[in-house]
């Protein structure tokens, strides 16, 4: 009790004031309907719970590790009350206990790492000594000691907690050390160089992670407990600084990462993919540390990949990356009182370089200065240079931590990191793009995170664990130059771009995250009962309109220079009331108001120890996610007008605009065993069941903030060309705008993402030190996100003829065309995966270790959720009935077969010299994706914005499909052409038909599919086979004092099959952008005049997929990085 009362006194930032004050806890209460009366009476306990000063909130990165055992003596008697006592080496930090009635004893919230010491202790028995323990993080190392007449000793004997089999481990997980950190093979030392060493994963697009066949953004992570996730959403990587293209941790501080896919521990949460968890190193009772260089660039790439001709085959553009860093750690108070820190900065230049040799536009460089010299002469604006431009990246890291052994029984770290980034977004000019430096944009990103962690041992029965986190996260999209129109000027067949980037000027993402976290144990018997919660509490700001700079388009660089009219487009916030003029840039604040949210988590556990071969953990988790306000423009014309016009048609579910889902309380029971069978640690049977909760991507509900029909105004007008943001304002912004645009809502008792989860497993030891494990996991889905365009009449203006394909023609008409989209999303509980492994491994002895695992994953969904508004989750579905109604199918995130294996092997020889090979594999099918029809939204008439996702009807024979091309059968009264798909002749048809039907024959999938709709991502890219190399070559002495002194030469390679053979190492995609996973086979070119029978033209496509050519851990060209260590 006084370890939480103590903290009364300290001043923690207004808003942690506003988690734990009472007022605070009552108002959230108050959100609650009248009727849910269960969940007033969970937060009313927990206003109980913080009147007796247990101050929770919610904590789920696991940062520690933890010991138990059962003491007894020759004859298997059990020891009561015997001492035992363990020692981390490096610092002296000690950790005291008895074993209990039963024999048990149990020590928690351990510093992760080693090497320890163990010694048991009792009167009438030699002392029993187990030396060089390592613990992994979140691992509970289990020792069955075993006290005796004669002493026992195990000297220089290396115990990894992370072994296959300790008794603890329930569902699938992996650790790595920091010693496979150092080693394994990094380019671009990133947090995903490592996760991939779970088998369950797979790298996704943009630099993500899928664990277990689900979405990536429903993954945690932590880093010394504090949240690490973008929670906002907009980063593909998953993390703070991702937007930027900036690692949120430098690898140097890191002392282990953790994988958990399905631990049964009820304290764990946030996720329903998978939790990452790494804590930060820590400094010792001596000073220890390391200076470091890395260096890549163009010569240290690979030419082209692919089916590319020898004498085409090119190198990279000059580019050039260095990153250099320094760490130290050591003693501030001998056994007492230790720091650390990090410094790490990368600077990277990859210059864009435009030459007129090859451009097919019709301008020379005489008048591109020309140009130039008219935006001085009239606006005084400098457009930046075209010719050799360098895209920037450049990031700061700064970590420091401290860790200050209070006394035995209380221990506490603090831990803050300062990451800054900034890179300037370039536009890579083609033979038909000429792009001026300030059409790019400038992304600076800020992130501070700092936690605070205190463990204690009350006696040895009671233990109690809490973290203070703060994230503070400043995304600031910025334009590069002063605030300009952006000019599209056509050049014949080539665009020249001019001005500044649109979608910029209004543009920023805050976001400030509090957690707290409090665990607090208590051991009875054979029972360890848990009682904890979890809070995280976000403040959100994202203020966006697109086109907020206007755009304008030229037919003619002649025009442009005539200062001819032109077609703008221009997007600005709309007028609040009482508000007189329109704001521009990120004073707009109408455009994203901030938003207060919080997520609670209580949960209680039993972990029973039934006997030293089996235990049983039993938990109960409550996650409650809570919105503590309501979008501050409150659009009464679309609630009091709108409403009751959709709900002609669809059942909104108590959905508002500008009305937040009342509160929910998602229950998570989970329960998982763990059963040694032969008590030998040599055979273990293991797994559960359980629900889980995840986090959701807060750009999603965040659209009930910035898009209810009264944040923005978008205006489209022919007319001059206006320079000056003034202008803009004057001429351009609608100020008598009233509600326009998108709308979201969400269903009144909307859920966040849900999921139920089992698994079992055998781990069995085997000759040789090998360890092996198979393992079967299957995950249901509970609640997803489902989303429908709610202002789109139902209504179909006939069926397509002419074949089999009957799917209806949709009349495009919006229920009120006041708005654009109206998003209504919901939940779903349609989609599951399963997922299966075999893995061997071999823990690292005599200097070589290693690993091979086969895993294979299905997932079916309904919504994949890859967008980042919910309009394009709807736009991403596949439907043969219509969007509104989209079809259960194989997911994007669907692995497949996935081969991981690695190796390595350190030899230290001469006295002064060690030799160390890594080597990493991965293979996996391709990424699967669907046959669709280019045109497909003029097809079937749903929406208009480029998503195509239209399945292909797959002919069984000529006489269903009617080839031909579109072309003008007359004109309107007002002189427009009338355009129609028009047949071809039968002889043209016939071979156009025959093409595509020898196309057909020769794809696997196709051929079994004639007559039928080709299925959602049931194709798939090739297997790819890609292997990573690293080199490390040491020079060390020795000093006196029995230190190391390091001189160390790396060299990373990314798919080195690459380097050696050009063919080797592909990996492939299929599509781009909004068509990422999609196929365009046939062209649809119109319906035959006056029918709604469909007319395609085919051309012969070549394979559906694309080798990546980039040289990164997603691409096909070898890269290689060169790296100086020196170590003490």
């Amino acid at each position: 009790m006084l370890i939480f009362t103590s903290w009364q006194t300290v001043a923690f930032p207004t808003f942690l004031f506003r988690i734990l004050s009472l007022k605070f806890i009552i108002s959230v209460i108050l959100r609650f309907k009248p009727n849910q009366f269960l969940m007033r009476t969970i937060l009313l306990l927990s206003v109980c719970i913080l009147g007796l000063g247990l101050q929770f909130i919610w904590a789920q990165g696991t940062t520690t590790a933890s010991m138990n055992g059962e003491v007894t003596d020759g004859n298997g008697a059990v020891i009561p009350g015997a001492n035992i006592q363990v020692v981390h080496e490096p610092t002296g930090t000690q950790y005291i206990n008895a074993t209990n009635g039963n024999g048990f004893f149990r020590i928690a919230n351990m510093r992760v790492g080693g090497p320890y010491t163990l010694t048991v202790s009792f009167v009438g028995y030699d002392n029993l000594v187990q030396e060089r323990i390592f613990l992994d993080l979140g691992q509970t190392f289990s020792v069955n000691p075993v006290l005796s007449e004669s002493v026992t000793q195990l000297q220089d004997v290396v115990i990894s907690a992370g072994g296959l089999i300790d008794g603890n481990r329930t569902g699938a997980e992996t650790n790595v050390g920091r010693e496979q950190i150092m080693n394994l093979p990094t380019v671009n030392r990133n947090l995903n160089d490592f996760t991939r060493l779970t088998p369950q994963a797979n790298l996704t697009p943009g630099g993500g992670i899928s664990i277990a066949g689900v979405n990536n953004r429903f993954n945690t992570i932590y880093i010394d407990g504090a949240v690490n996730n973008d929670v906002f959403g907009l980063a593909n990587s998953g993390t703070n600084g991702g937007q930027a293209g900036i690692s949120p941790i430098s690898l140097d501080a890191l002392e282990q990462i953790q994988v958990v896919v399905a631990p049964y521990d009820v304290t764990l949460g946030g996720f329903a993919g998978g939790g990452i968890n790494a804590v930060t190193r820590s400094g010792k009772n001596f000073f220890e540390g390391s200076a470091y260089y890395y260096f890549r660039n163009e010569n240290l790439a690979g030419k082209t990949p692919g089916d590319v001709p020898d004498d085409q085959r090119t190198r990279l553009a000059p580019f050039s990356v260095n990153t250099y860093g320094f760490r130290l750690g050591g003693p501030i108070v001998k056994d007492k009182l230790f720091f650390f820190t990090n410094v790490e900065l990368l600077r990277e230049e990859e210059p864009f370089p435009f030459t007129f040799q090859g451009y097919e536009g019709n301008a020379q460089e005489g008048d591109i200065n020309g140009l130039i010299n008219y935006l001085g002469s009239q606006y005084g604006y400098d457009p930046g240079g075209y010719l050799n431009n360098i895209q920037t990246r450049n990031s700061d890291k700064v970590i420091a931590k401290l860790d200050w052994n209070i006394n035995q029984n209380h221990k506490l770290s603090a831990r803050h990191s300062y990451v800054f980034g900034n890179t300037d977004r370039l536009n890579r000019p083609t033979s038909r793009d000429i792009f001026f430096f300030n059409t790019g944009n400038a992304f600076p990103t800020t992130t501070n995170s700092t936690a605070i962690e205190l463990k204690s041992n009350f006696g040895n029965s009671f233990s109690n664990n809490l973290i203070l986190g703060y994230t503070r996260v400043r995304d600031d999209r910025e334009l590069l130059g002063d605030p300009f129109p952006k000019a599209e000027i056509l050049d014949g067949p080539a665009v020249i771009h001019v001005g500044t980037d649109n979608f910029s000027y209004s543009n920023v993402v805050f976001q400030d995250v509090y957690t707290l976290t409090n665990n607090f144990n208590w051991y009875n018997g054979r029972h360890t009962f848990t009682l904890g919660t979890h809070n995280e509490f976000f403040q959100i700001e994202n203020l966006f309109t697109v086109f907020s700079t206007p755009r304008y388009f030229y037919n003619s660089l002649e025009s442009f220079t005539n200062g001819d009219p032109g077609f703008s487009l221009f997007g600005h916030e709309q007028l609040a009331p009482g508000q007189s003029q329109i704001r521009l840039g990120d004073d707009a604040s109408n455009l994203g108001p901030t938003f207060d949210a919080l997520q609670m988590a209580f949960y209680i556990q039993d972990e029973i120890q039934f006997n030293s071969d089996f235990k049983l953990t039993v938990g109960l988790r409550a996650d409650i996610p809570v919105f503590l306000e309501d979008p501050p423009l409150n659009n009464t014309q679309f609630n009091q007008e709108t409403v009751p016009m959709i709900e002609q048609f669809y059942d909104l579910q108590g959905a508002r605009a500008s009305k937040t889902p009342a509160t929910q309380v998602l229950w998570s029971p989970r329960l998982g065993f763990n059963w040694d069978v032969t008590g030998t640690k040599s055979t273990q049977i293991r797994g559960g069941l359980g629900i889980f909760t995840s986090r959701v991507p807060w750009v999603w509900p965040g659209g009930m903030f910035i898009r209810n029909g009264l944040n923005s105004s978008f205006v489209g007008q022919f007319g001059p060309f206006y320079a000056t943001p003034d202008e803009w304002r004057d001429n351009l912004a609608n100020t008598s705008a009233g509600p326009s645009g998108d709308v979201d809502l969400f269903v009144e008792d909307f859920k966040y993402p849900q999921v139920f989860r089992t698994n079992i497993a055998v781990d069995q030891a085997l000759p040789y030190g090998l360890l092996a494990s198979a393992e079967f996991m299957y995950t249901k889905t509970l609640n997803n996100i489902s989303v429908q365009n709610v202002n789109l009449q139902p209504n179909f203006s006939g069926r397509l003829e002419g074949s089999p394909d009957t799917r209806p023609i949709f009349t495009g008409e919006r229920i009120d065309p006041t708005y654009s989209f109206i998003s209504l999303v919901d939940n779903t509980n349609e989609g599951y995966t399963w997922n299966a492994t075999f893995q061997l491994q071999k823990p690292a002895t005599n200097g070589f270790g290693g690993s091979i695992a086969y895993s294979f994953t299905q997932a079916e969904s309904l919504l994949d959720g890859r967008g980042f508004i919910n309009a394009t989750n709807w736009r991403q579905a596949y439907s043969l009935t219509g969007r509104n109604d989209p079809l259960v199918g194989r997911s994007v995130f669907d692995v497949g077969s996935r081969v991981t294996g690695s190796l390595s092997y350190r030899k230290e020889y001469a006295g002064f010299m060690a030799t160390t090979v890594s080597l990493f594999y991965n293979g996996q099918s391709g990424e699967p994706f669907s046959y669709v029809y280019r045109g497909g939204d003029a097809l079937l008439n749903e929406d208009d914005q480029g998503f195509e996702r239209a399945l292909l009807y797959v002919p069984a024979n000529a006489g269903e499909i009617t080839f031909g091309q579109n072309q003008q059968v007359g004109t309107t009264p007002d002189g427009d052409p009338i355009l129609a798909g028009v047949p071809f002749s039968e002889a043209e048809q016939q071979a156009m038909y025959t093409a595509f039907s020898n196309y057909v024959d020769n794809d696997d999938y196709l051929s079994e599919r004639r007559g039928e709709y080709a299925e959602q991502n049931r194709s798939r890219a090739p297997f790819s086979n890609v292997f990573d190399l690293k080199l490390l070559q040491d020079f060390y002495i020795t000093t006196s004092n029995g230190r190391r002194h390091t001189l160390q030469l790396s060299l990373d390679v990314f798919n080195v099959g690459n380097l050696l053979n050009s063919d080797w190492g592909r990996r492939y995609f299929v599509g781009s952008g909004d068509n990422r996973y999609v196929f365009e086979l046939l062209q649809f070119e119109g319906f035959e005049q006056g029918t709604t029978r469909p007319v395609y033209s085919f051309s012969e496509p070549g394979d559906p997929w694309d080798v990546n050519p980039a040289p990164t851990i997603e691409g096909s060209r070898w890269a290689a990085q060169l790296g100086v260590r020196y170590s003490f």
